[in-house]
């Protein structure tokens, strides 16, 4: 393959991944927005719960949990994903508000939006996590999910690390990919400033 067409791909995707805006990165002021992002993760908890009522005790006991809305896109052999979400420390209820970038590689075609549960089993894990973020892992997906309502979603997604339980529910979308890469979670650091 030429460069022109991967360098047509790579803005395409580039510009997908723009138009994705995550609960944290919309309009209105700081405070707003962590409101917003605190809202979707006790929406998604609620309906993790609901579907797995064993995920609760599991969050309960765990050293912490984050909650990460964001949008997938694959083009060919490139993954790509952006979002934010919270991290929320069991043992003080202190949360971080943070961001994510994922870049990956694999075959598919498609694109999605979601919210991911992340459970961390280990302190320095989540210590660590917290400041600077990153997980390798891989999943599958068979997408079609135009609404709330209607749609099929197979959703597969896994980390590579034993300390971590990573848990999705895809909104909406249409995708068909396999693929692996790496994820980048960073405190976002005007959500996390000034905070009451």
């Amino acid at each position: 393959m030429s460069a022109a067409p991967l360098r047509l791909a790579a803005a395409c995707v580039a510009l997908a991944l723009a138009g994705c805006a995550s609960s944290g990165s919309g309009s209105g002021s700081a405070a707003e927005r962590r409101a917003a992002v605190l809202k979707m993760r006790d929406t998604t908890l609620a309906e993790f719960y609901a579907g797995n009522p064993a995920l609760r005790t599991e969050v309960e006991g765990a050293v912490g949990y984050a909650v990460f809305d964001a949008s997938q896109v694959n083009v060919v052999l490139y993954v790509g994903a952006t979002g934010g979400g919270v991290m929320v420390d069991n043992a003080n209820r202190r949360e971080t508000f943070m961001t994510m970038a994922r870049a990956g590689t694999g075959p598919g075609v498609g694109y999605k939006n979601y919210r991911q549960l992340m459970v961390f089993k280990d302190r320095t894990l989540f210590d660590t996590f917290s400041t600077v973020g990153a997980d390798l892992g891989a999943s599958a997906d068979a997408t079609f999910k135009t609404s709330d309502a209607k749609g099929v979603s197979m959703d597969g997604s896994t980390s590579f690390n034993p300390y971590l339980s990573v848990y999705q529910i895809t909104d909406r979308g249409v995708l068909l990919q396999a693929n692996w890469g790496g994820v980048a979670y960073l405190p976002d650091a005007e959500l996390n400033a000034a905070r009451p």
